[in-house]
């Protein structure tokens, strides 16, 4: 009896296994990464160019251009993406537009090494067409980045042939707009063969076409390209399946319009970005506008030549202020989690003091005590410098960040220091280039305020000391925006008991 319980629990554990290696392209033995080149040709292990033609016309204008595209995954920055374009036709290209494209593509393929583009799950066979077996794909929306956010609105086909990857194309399913067209058809097709040396698939020639209205105008692009050599680290040549060495002609002259990416700062910078990081600028400006309200209460007041008064002051003597600061902060990167700032700028506050006095000290104050209402505005600068500590892994990141900055006010020919740590932790949506994040804020202000005091009608002085508390810690919520790859927004607020405080930042990188 006992046996057949167990034949029949193994019959069941069967039925219910998840069987493996289901994937429609595994099975036919294509690696199902080979789908991200649809999105980037750039996320290859080797060498090649590109012979480029694109043909665009808008109303009954057609213009046309031919180019060469260069990668080189080898350099000791990371990839390297560079534009040959012919020297007697220079002058019909914006060499400035093509840098900011290329610092652009480059930056984006540090994040795009690392992810998976397309939905696993979405990859099943479909029938046969055109005497090749179809294997559709979609991808994932989360993992696109918004500077390819055109992909979104498309969805893939694989096809193979003989058991052998012949080509990938993509459809839009909806139009949609890109870069002020409005498209209505859009085909990308990107035809593959196998290298000489080695196994697996590289792309051998592409074709994008995509039509619409611009500014009301018809419009349609075509966009060309054939992979005309390839070569691995050590400069040997990587040849296609029926393709010849000799092949291969530079036509020239041509100019060279690249981006140099081979930077001092920040230290090990590069050996990062070869590992899939994408980092920001180095160098930073940031106009930063803050405004906070602070509560403090009085713990303790001395007055030069009489002594201690505290007694004389009730447990609810206080003074509130409201300040503004405009700040300027320089700040650089010097390693890839290490950031060093300098601030300086100036601030206005308004504060309203409430002296809760009691009288008689000595007899529990037994009229309850008095008290005394007083404002005061005063205009300070204030300067100071910071350090951030900060990674990521995946889209998580956090960071802690410390800034050491003192007060100064002329007319009160008072100095206040003041210290903030600020520990964060967030989630970076790459889809829609926004970091939002969470964590706490500590604030402490030197806790003796000295004061002086010029009696009203006389030359005389009253000088002493005030002793300060306040709760220093407070919660913070906060979100940064990156326009561009130079242009981002912060935005944080923090509240606590005795301070609440919002800031925004504009930030400006190179």
């Amino acid at each position: 009896m006992f046996k057949y319980i167990i034949a029949a629990s193994l019959l069941l554990s069967l039925l219910q296994a998840k069987y493996f290696n289901t994937n429609p392209l595994i099975e036919r033995g294509i690696d199902p990464q080979v789908l991200n080149l649809a999105v980037s040709i750039y996320k290859q292990d080797v060498s090649f160019e590109i012979d480029i033609k694109q043909t665009e016309t808008v109303g009954n204008d057609t213009d046309v251009q031919a180019f060469k595209v260069l990668y080189d995954p080898y350099k000791k920055y990371g990839i390297d993406i560079s534009i040959k374009v012919p020297s007697k036709e220079a002058q019909k290209y914006d060499e400035s537009d093509i840098k900011k494209e290329l610092d652009l593509i480059m930056g984006l393929q540090s994040y795009l090494q690392s992810e998976k583009l397309y939905i696993p799950e979405s990859i099943k066979y479909i029938g046969k067409k055109e005497g090749a077996e179809v294997i559709e794909f979609e991808f994932d929306e989360g993992a696109i980045p918004r500077e390819l956010k055109e992909y979104r609105h498309l969805k893939g086909s694989v096809y193979v042939v003989s058991g052998r990857l012949e080509k990938i194309v993509l459809t839009n399913r909806e139009p949609f707009g890109y870069r002020g067209v409005d498209v209505a058809e859009y085909k990308k097709t990107l035809q593959f063969s196998k290298p000489v040396q080695g196994s697996g698939y590289l792309p051998s020639s592409f074709n994008i076409y995509f039509k619409g209205t611009l500014d009301e105008k018809p419009y349609s692009s075509v966009l060309n390209g054939e992979f005309v050599r390839y070569w691995d680290k050590d400069k040997k040549p990587v040849l296609l399946a029926g393709a010849e060495e000799e092949k291969y002609e530079d036509s020239g002259p041509y100019e060279t319009i690249s981006v140099n990416l081979d930077r001092t700062f920040p230290i090990y910078g590069q050996e990062v970005r070869k590992m899939g990081y994408d980092l920001p600028k180095p160098f930073g400006i940031s106009l930063v506008n803050m405004y906070q309200e602070t509560r403090f209460y009085m713990s303790g007041v001395y007055v030069d030549g009489v002594g201690d008064l505290s007694d004389y002051f009730r447990d609810n003597s206080k003074y509130e202020n409201s300040t503004y600061a405009m700040l300027i902060r320089a700040d650089m990167w010097v390693l890839p989690f290490l950031n060093f700032s300098l601030l300086a700028g100036g601030t206005s506050t308004s504060t309203d003091v409430n002296l809760d006095l009691c009288l008689a000290p000595g007899m529990g104050c037994p009229a309850g005590g008095i008290v005394v209402p007083g404002h005061v505005n005063t205009n300070s600068i204030l300067y100071g410098a910071g350090a951030t500590l900060g990674g990521g892994v995946d889209n998580f990141f956090a960071s802690v960040d410390f800034q050491y900055m003192i007060s100064y006010t002329d007319t009160a020919e008072v100095e206040t220091q003041i210290n903030i740590i600020t520990p964060i932790f967030g989630y970076y949506f790459q889809s829609l280039g926004l970091r939002a994040y969470g964590g706490a804020m500590y604030e402490d202000l030197k806790e003796e305020m000295p004061f002086r005091v010029t009696v009203p009608n006389s030359s005389k002085t009253i000088s002493g000391t005030i002793n300060l508390k306040a709760e220093k810690w407070a919660g913070t919520l906060g979100a940064q925006y990156a326009f561009n790859r130079h242009w981002e927004g912060n935005l944080l607020a923090a509240y606590g008991k005795d301070f609440q405080n919002v800031s925004l930042v504009l930030t400006y990188r190179w």
